[in-house]
């Protein structure tokens, strides 16, 4: 019998996700409009005239303001199929014998975001696990629409746009800067750590998912997370069974970015990317959302182009060369705090 396969820290990979979880779904419901699929945010259930969007991730690879991100990155994916999120529940698993400030302390982060965003926190479970040295959470988002209203990620169609909000590696950034700075500070100095830190402040992407669906023309909308940009490419093209160009020298990355990848080696475009938002749209649209998202205060930029699934997904290099989009194995995140650890020192 040939040695089970070890599993990279992260996602689960696609083909393992195929083999081994997606066989298993329970009993198949006929109200279950959008189920488990490769790249996909949310589950969609059919109400009647309305559908539920249910939505649950965890957050594992920080350590700072975790309940904050909690909320915010499955506020995203409910978003991401055109929902305003409105209702929430947590899991909060603390080390053995932490202290009660720091469950004070995860639940006030969880009620800031939640208040920013005009979410209730539902219920949930909190506990003191054996085997753990640091908090993790799990979040379950959901929200509501009209049922002719929703979005997915396989939607994309070939002649359509595809336009990436804000730019590449953002919550990777700020993580990065929480975390390594013992590493980073030698090489980047206080004041690009401060504001790279910042960054977190703009995971967010409800307000401009639901402005792209007020703007129209909107086929797919994907949050790209772990395996950053790139895999969030990838996952929209397999999610919709189409091919892709990605140029890319349209994609957009904060100075902070580039300043801490080139110090840590890290390829900014398949680092944890959470609030970038990838919308693809006809292209008499594209125009029209990039100027209101910009006018709203959200630089959106085209990036690409989707194709037909036989011309293949390539990402054009800024020297004009070719590559394959691939899914990405591991995230730049884990990779890196695996290198150096994952506390500041």
């Amino acid at each position: 019998m040939p040695a089970a396969r070890k599993l990279p820290t992260g996602k689960v990979p696609s083909d393992v996700l195929r083999r081994v979880v997606f066989p298993y779904l329970g009993v198949k419901s006929d109200r279950v409009l959008q189920g488990p699929g490769v790249g996909e945010d949310a589950a969609v259930i059919d109400m009647g005239d309305r559908v539920i969007i249910a939505k649950a991730n965890p957050i594992t690879g920080a350590e700072a303001k975790i309940g904050w991100l909690a909320v915010h990155i499955n506020a995203n994916d409910v978003a991401a199929c055109g929902a305003r999120p409105q209702w929430f529940l947590s899991i909060v698993l603390l080390p053995e014998g932490a202290d009660e400030s720091l469950l004070e302390s995860i639940m006030k982060d969880i009620h800031e975001a939640c208040s920013d965003l005009g979410i209730s926190l539902i219920g949930g479970h909190t506990e003191s696990t054996p085997g753990l040295d640091k908090p993790i959470i799990a979040g379950f988002m959901m929200g509501e629409l009209s049922k002719d209203e929703f979005v997915t990620t396989g939607g994309a169609r070939p002649g359509d746009l595809v336009v990436l909000t804000k730019g590449a590696g953002i919550e990777g950034t700020g993580i990065l800067a929480a975390d390594l700075t013992h590493v980073l500070l030698p090489e980047v100095g206080r004041e690009v750590l401060e504001r790279a830190t910042e960054l977190l402040k703009k995971i967010s992407v409800v307000q401009e998912a639901l402005t792209a669906v007020d703007v129209g023309g909107v086929h797919s909308l994907h949050t790209p997370t772990e395996g950053g940009v790139m895999n969030g490419i990838w996952e929209m093209a397999e999610a919709s069974d189409v091919g892709v160009v990605i140029e890319e020298s349209a994609i957009p990355q904060a100075d902070e970015t580039r300043v801490i990848c080139e110090a840590l080696g890290v390829d900014p475009l398949r680092l944890l990317a959470s609030g970038a938002l990838l919308i693809v749209v006809d292209p008499d649209k594209a125009g029209e959302l990039v100027s209101v998202l910009g006018e709203s205060g959200v630089v959106a930029s085209v990036i690409g182009e989707i194709r037909p699934p036989e011309e293949g997904r390539a990402l054009v290099t800024s020297d004009g060369g070719r590559t394959p989009i691939e899914a990405v194995v591991q995230d730049e995140l884990y990779r890196i705090l695996d290198v150096y650890g994952s506390l500041d020192q």
